[in-house]
This record gives structure tokens, sequence and C-alpha cells, in this order.
């Protein structure tokens, strides 16, 4: 099934990715204070992963310094020679810093995104899948948008949501082609996983028995090829208040505000 091969991959991005151990904290919603300030902009920076399908050439982290230009984030041909024949994905995730105390229960997960068929050269009968996720301290959700006429109408299996080990796929409205800029937001609140797209409620899956999120400790989004991403917001979905933002527009730079 796609939905545990796509986790898979995700699960074997960690091992190219080197983490901080983080101490163990509650899920109260916490703001950061001046003191830490110089601090988080030392460690909040957005880590990226090339990952190959064939091997020419392999996969590899790379710094924020060759994937953020001209206003949004992008792993391509200028970032790394990628042979046409790679059915190649790529990854942009955020270690949230041990300071910063988000619930991962209560959160909106917003970008700003588009994975054009020109964005790579894979073929459009393989795809262009665009995932989002969140990691907590005691479960993860994950969102896979795919593409519609440009793929087989068997690549609906693709389009699924999760919450731990509790998935739905085969889901037509998780089908659609993100040609230009568009938002997808993946949503917890009351013990629930949304996703939206362009501020319109998309489909939704409840917790059932999975356990809370808890603390929140990564954000990532994956893309099939070379898509693009324009800014990234964190928002506390029971309240409103704006937690982060990032609108790439620092060339070869990570500036993450945290609020």
């Amino acid at each position: 099934m796609k939905n545990f091969r796509t986790i898979l991959t995700i699960l074997s991005v960690v091992v190219l990715f080197s983490c901080k151990k983080e101490m163990p904290i509650s899920d109260q919603q916490l703001s950061v204070n001046s003191n830490e300030s110089a601090n988080l902009a030392a460690d909040s920076k957005w880590q990226a992963a090339f990952l190959s399908y064939s091997g020419n050439p392999m996969s590899r982290v790379i710094k924020d310094k060759f994937f953020i230009k001209g206003g949004y984030a992008r792993i391509y041909n200028d970032s790394i020679k990628i042979n046409p024949n790679n059915y190649y994905r790529t990854q942009f995730r955020l270690v949230i810093p041990s300071s910063i105390k988000i619930k991962g229960d209560s959160l909106n997960f917003e970008v700003g995104l588009k994975n054009p068929l020109n964005s790579s050269s894979i073929p459009a009968s393989v795809g262009r899948e665009i995932d989002v996720y969140i990691k907590g301290e005691t479960n993860d959700a994950f969102i896979a948008n795919t593409s519609t006429s440009d793929v087989s109408p068997g690549s609906q299996e693709y389009a699924l949501m999760r919450i731990g080990k509790t998935v739905i796929n085969n889901l037509p409205e998780l089908q659609y082609n993100f040609e230009d800029y568009g938002t997808l937001i993946l949503q917890t609140f009351n013990r629930g996983l949304v996703a939206y797209r362009n501020d319109a409620y998309v489909k939704g899956l409840g917790y059932g028995n999975e356990k809370l999120i808890g603390r929140l400790k990564e954000i990532g989004v994956i893309f099939q090829g070379s898509g693009y991403i324009d800014y990234i917001k964190l928002y506390n979905s029971a309240n409103g208040k704006l937690l982060m933002s990032e609108d790439f527009n620092t060339d070869g730079q990570s500036t993450i505000i945290w609020y």
C-alpha cells in the first residue's frame, strides 16, 4: 500500500538529518521571551533533503544557502545535478527548538506552495504528490495530495490522511493540481485532523483511539519532484494566534520568526 511506503519514506529521511535530544515538557502553549530570541535565531533553520530514487545523484542533506532563493524554497538542478530518469522527492523540514512549546493538537500548519508539471523532469504519469506532516512527542499526522488528470486513476489510493496508525485513502477530495501557488493546511483541533485547500474545507479524520500528538517537535513538506514553497505559517487553531512565520525572502538563509 502506498500509505505505508510514504510513511517509510518520511521515516527514512530521519537518518539523513541530525537532531538534538529534547527534554520532556508539558504541552501548554507558551510564548518566547526576549532573552531566548538570539538562541532561537541560531537554532531555527530549515533543513532540506534530496531523496533519490535511482541514486543519480545520491540522497543527501542540503543547507539552506542552497535551496532558499528568489522568494521561495526549492531544490532543483541549480542546487544539485539531477538525472532526468531519477524519480526523486525533495523534503523541507523544521525541527522545533525545545524552548518552543506548541500544542500539536491545536495547530494550523499552513503552507503556500505549488508543484507544477514543468517543475521537474518526472513524467506526469508518475504523479506530483505533495505531503505535509507534523510530528509530536506522542503521535504524528500526515496529509498527501496527489494531482488529478496527470496520473493514473489508481493514484487516488495515494490521496490520504493519517493520524498515528489510523488511515483513510482513496480520497478524490485530495486530488488537486497545484499548478500555480495555492494554500494547503493541515489542522488539528478537537481530536480531529482536517485538510484545507485555499482556505476551504477538504476532508476530516477523527483521532478515534489514537494518542494525542503532544508537544510539536517537527513539521515538514515533501514534494514528488522540485516543488516550490512560498511561505509557511503556524497558528493555534483554538484561538487563531500566529505562532511562527517564514516567507523565504532572504536568499540562502532561514528567517523564521517566532511569536
